[in-house]
């Protein structure tokens, strides 16, 4: 009977937490490609990731150098925003992904960048990802026709900050 009942437990955990991962959207892109779950994320369904709804600028006023982008990951992890505990930097070619010429949105500056209205308005330009070569790291710009710089880690001025989650690409 013991054996049963842990057995059920499991098997119920499990159920459950398989749920809470299938979270109805509060709001869709017009496309439906991108998923508000109402949590401060974003899920992105043609690549399977989850982004921060908003990114650093918008939660802390506040640029940062790719150190200090190392570091607020770190605090999002251990705070475990939205109950996740593994956010990261995204890949150049993931964050090349949100840019789209065909939709439009406003930097913090209300300027025109190209990523879907669904993450609010009032973003950085771009942001700091993975890719490092020395003492520079790349930035991806959603402006213009977007395209992507290397920037120094330390001194990299105007550089934000969007965190994602989920199998790197």
């Amino acid at each position: 009977m013991g054996l049963f009942c842990i057995i059920a437990f499991n098997f119920f955990s499990l159920a459950l937490a398989e749920e809470k991962n299938k979270r109805q959207p509060v709001a869709q892109s017009s496309d439906g490609r991108f998923h508000d779950l109402g949590d401060g994320t974003i899920q992105d369904v043609k690549t399977n990731l989850m982004w921060m709804k908003q990114d650093c600028w918008q939660l802390e006023k506040r640029w940062v150098s790719w150190y200090s982008a190392q570091e607020f990951v770190r605090r999002m992890n251990n705070k475990r925003f939205a109950g996740h505990n593994d956010w990261r930097l995204p890949t150049p070619e993931e964050a090349h992904q949100l840019y789209d010429r065909r939709r439009l949105n406003k930097d913090k500056d209300g300027d025109k960048i190209f990523i879907d209205r669904i993450f609010p308005k009032g973003a950085g330009w771009g942001t700091w990802t993975s890719e490092e070569k020395g003492n520079q790291a790349v930035v991806v710009s959603f402006k213009d026709e977007g395209g992507q710089t290397y920037q120094n880690k330390i001194t990299g001025q105007d550089a934000f900050l969007r965190l994602v989650r989920g199998p790197v690409t």
